[in-house]
C-alpha cells in the first residue's frame, strides 16, 4: 500500500482570530482544498509562495507544512519528513505540532518503516493533553490508520470506535468509519449495512479516495455471495472513471485486483488476465503487497482454467515470491511491534531505578546521623545498585545490535534483506545525486531454481542459495551494496561504477556461479543465473526507476535463454547485453 488516504489524515482545525488577514484567509482556503481539489490546491501554494517573504513566523510554519503535505500527495513521503519535523520543532501553535507529527507517523507507515512510525507515537500522546476536540480526534485517528498499516487490525478497531460517535468533522466523520471498515474488512466481520453507513458519510465529505475504498469492499462483499457475483462486476465497472480519476496508486491496484476477481468469478479469464496485470504493474511501485500477491494468483488461476501450463506455471512462481516477501514484510512489522514494547519496558525500568535512586538518596540524608555500620550498608546498596544498571546496560546492548541484525538481514544468507536494501539504495541514490556520480545496479535470479527444490528438496535449495551468496561476494568491493531481493532474487548496487564495468562484474559473477562444485551437497547439478544490468545515466537517480529498468534487461537475459548479461537501452537504442552460454539442464 503506497500513500494511504494522506488527504483524510490532516484536516484543518487551527483556530485562527476574527481578524485574520488576506494571507491567513488564503492558507485555511488551501487547507481546506487539500484532498478535495488537489490541482486547485497546488494552484493556492504557487500563489502564496510569492508572498513568502512577507508571512509572519506562524503563517511560514503553516505554510511549511501545506508544502511538506504536498510533497506527501506526490509520492515524496520521506523528502517531506524534515519539513514536518522542522514545524514540529519551530511551531508555538500546539495544534500545528500535533499535525506534523501526525503526518510524519504517516509517512513512516506508508513506506513501511514501522519502527520509526512507532517512534512518533511518544511525542503524539503528549500533546493530546493541549488538544482540542477536532485535534485530538484526528490524533486518535492517525493511530488507528497506523495500526491498520501494521495490520494490527482490532487495536486499529479500538482507536477508530473511541471517536466514532464523537462530534466529528465531515472528514474526520468519514476517515473513521472508512478505518472502522477496513479493520473489519480484514477481519472477515464487515457487513453491508456498515459499509452503507460509510459510503453515506464519505459522499457528504466528498473524499474520493475514502469513497472509493468504501464501495470497492462493496463490491468483493458481494463476491462472496453466489447471487451477487454478476452485480458485483457491474458495479465495479460502474466507477472505474470515479478510481481512476483520483490517481491514487493503492485505490487503483486494489479496484483492478477486484476487479480481476469479478472477471474470474463470472468466467471472463480473458478479462481477468488483463485486469490482474494491470493490478500487479500499479502495485509494483508498493512493494509486494497484497494487490500484488492477489493479482498473481488470478493470472495462474485463469491461464489455468485456459490450459496454458506455462503461463499457470510462471504466474505462479510470481505469486510465490510475492507471498513471501509479504510474509517477510509482516514478520518485520511484528518484530517492531516486539521492540516498541521493549523499548516501553525499558522506559518503565528506568524510571523505577531512578525512583530507588530517589528513596536511597533519602535514606542517606537520615542514616547519615547513625553510626559507621550504617554508612558502610547504604554504600553497600547503592554499589549494588550500579552494578544492576551497569549490568541491564550491558544487556539492553547486545539485545538492541541483535535486534537491529534481525531486522536488516537475511536469515539463510546473512546478507540485506529487502528492506534494509532498499534503505541502504536509498542513501547511496542520494549520495550519488548529491555528487553527480555514476551509479549500477545489478539484478540477478536463479534459473530454474524451483527445479532443484522439486528435485533435490529445499534444504539443498538453501544450500545453493548461501552457495551462490559466498560465489558472488567475491567480487563485491567494500562500498557495494548486496542483498537478497526475495526469493532467488538478488541485488548489487555499485556505486561510481559505470555500466560496462557493472557488466564486467556481472558477467564474472555469472561466471562464479556456473562453476559451483554442488557435489558437496550431496548430489550433482549445474547452477546458472540471468543477469540485468541498469545505471543512473538511464534511470536520473530514481531508484524505482533503476529497479524496474534493470528487472527488464533481466526478463531479457530469461527470454534469450537464460545463464547471461543483459544491460538495459532506452527504446532509440534498444541492443540488449548478450553475453554467456545457453542454460544447458543438470
Amino acid at each position: 500500500m503506497y500513500r494511504l488516504i494522506i488527504g483524510a489524515l490532516v484536516s484543518p482545525f487551527f483556530i485562527f482570530s476574527v481578524a485574520a488577514n488576506e494571507v491567513d484567509q488564503q492558507l485555511i482556503e488551501a487547507d481546506t482544498l487539500r484532498s478535495q481539489d488537489v490541482a486547485a490546491f497546488r494552484a493556492s501554494l504557487s500563489t502564496l509562495s510569492n508572498k513568502a517573504a512577507t508571512f509572519s513566523p506562524a503563517q511560514l510554519q503553516y505554510f511549511n507544512y501545506l508544502t511538506a503535505y504536498s510533497m506527501s500527495y506526490s509520492g515524496k513521503l520521506i523528502e517531506a519528513v524534515p519539513t514536518y519535523e522542522s514545524v514540529f520543532q519551530s511551531a508555538t501553535d500546539k495544534s500545528l505540532k500535533l499535525r506534523a507529527k501526525n503526518s510524519i507517523l504517516n509517512n513512516y507507515a506508508l513506506v513501511r518503516d514501522f519502527p520509526k512510525a512507532l517512534q512518533q507515537i511518544p511525542d503524539i500522546v503528549p500533546l493530546l493533553s493541549f488538544a482540542q476536540g477536532k485535534d485530538k480526534h484526528l490524533a486518535i485517528l492517525t493511530i488507528a490508520l497506523f495500526y491498520n498499516q501494521l495490520e494490527e487490525f482490532e487495536q486499529s478497531l479500538q482507536y477508530s470506535d473511541r471517536v466514532i460517535n464523537q462530534d466529528l468533522s465531515l472528514r474526520n466523520a468519514c476517515l473513521a468509519h472508512n478505518l472502522r471498515s477496513e479493520s473489519l474488512h480484514n477481519l472477515g466481520r464487515l457487513e453491508r449495512d456498515t459499509l452503507v453507513k460509510t459510503i453515506e458519510v464519505c459522499e457528504k465529505s466528498k473524499e474520493p479516495i475514502a469513497l472509493n475504498l468504501a464501495k470497492l469492499w462493496l463490491a468483493q462483499l458481494m463476491l462472496q455471495s453466489a447471487d451477487g457475483v454478476s452485480a458485483a462486476l457491474d458495479y465495479l465497472l460502474a466507477i472505474q472513471a470515479d478510481v481512476e480519476s483520483t490517481n491514487y496508486p493503492r485505490l487503483t491496484s486494489e479496484y483492478y485486483t477486484a476487479l480481476a476477481e469479478s472477471y474470474f468469478a463470472n468466467n471472463l479469464y480473458h478479462n481477468a488476465q488483463e485486469s490482474a496485470l494491470k493490478g500487479a504493474e500499479l502495485a509494483k511501485g508498493m512493494g509486494y503487497s497484497k494487490p500484488r500477491k492477489t493479482a498473481y494468483y488470478i493470472l495462474y488461476q485463469s491461464a489455468k482454467e485456459q490450459g496454458d501450463s506455462a503461463k499457470a506455471l510462471d504466474a505462479y512462481i510470481q505469486f510465490a515470491e510475492a507471498d513471501k516477501a509479504y510474509l517477510d514484510e509482516y514478520n518485520v512489522k511484528q518484530m517492531a511491534i516486539q521492540q516498541a514494547k521493549f523499548d516501553n519496558l525499558e522506559k518503565n525500568i528506568e524510571i523505577q531505578l531512578l525512583d530507588k535512586e530517589n528513596n536511597l538518596l533519602k535514606a542517606q540524608a537520615a542514616l547519615s546521623r547513625e553510626e559507621k555500620q550504617n554508612h558502610r550498608l547504604l554504600i553497600t546498596l547503592l554499589a549494588s545498585i550500579t552494578i544492576l544498571v551497569l549490568m541491564w546496560a550491558v544487556i539492553n546492548r547486545k539485545l538492541h545490535a541483535a535486534l537491529r541484525e534481525k531486522a536488516q538481514t537475511d536469515s539463510l544468507t546473512k546478507v540485506a534483506n529487502r528492506h534494509y536494501f532498499t534503505e541502504l539504495a536509498s542513501k547511496a541514490m542520494k549520495r550519488a545525486s548529491d555528487n553527480n556520480d555514476v551509479l549500477s545496479f545489478v539484478i540477478f535470479d536463479l534459473d530454474h531454481f524451483k527445479k532443484v527444490n522439486d528435485s533435490y528438496g529445499h534444504p539443498k535449495g538453501d544450500w545453493v542459495l548461501k552457495a551462490v551468496v559466498n560465489a558472488v561476494k567475491k567480487h563485491c568491493r567494500k562500498e557495494d551494496v548486496f542483498g537478497r531481493l526475495g526469493g532467488e532474487e538478488f541485488g548489487l548496487l555499485l556505486p561510481g561504477c559505470h555500466e560496462e564495468k557493472a557488466k564486467e562484474i556481472a558477467e564474472n559473477m555469472r561466471e562464479s556461479i556456473s562453476q559451483i562444485d554442488t557435489s558437496e551437497s550431496g548430489h550433482t547439478f549445474n547452477i546458472t543465473a540471468s543477469f540485468g544490468i541498469s545505471s543512473t545515466s538511464s534511470s536520473n537517480f530514481q531508484f524505482e526507476l533503476l529497479y524496474a529498468n534493470a528487472d527488464e534487461a533481466l526478463y531479457s537475459s530469461k527470454k534469450h535463454g537464460r545463464n547471461r548479461v543483459s544491460m538495459f537501452q532506452v527504446p532509440d537504442n534498444d541492443k540488449l547485453g548478450n553475453v554467456g552460454q545457453t542454460f544447458q539442464p543438470a
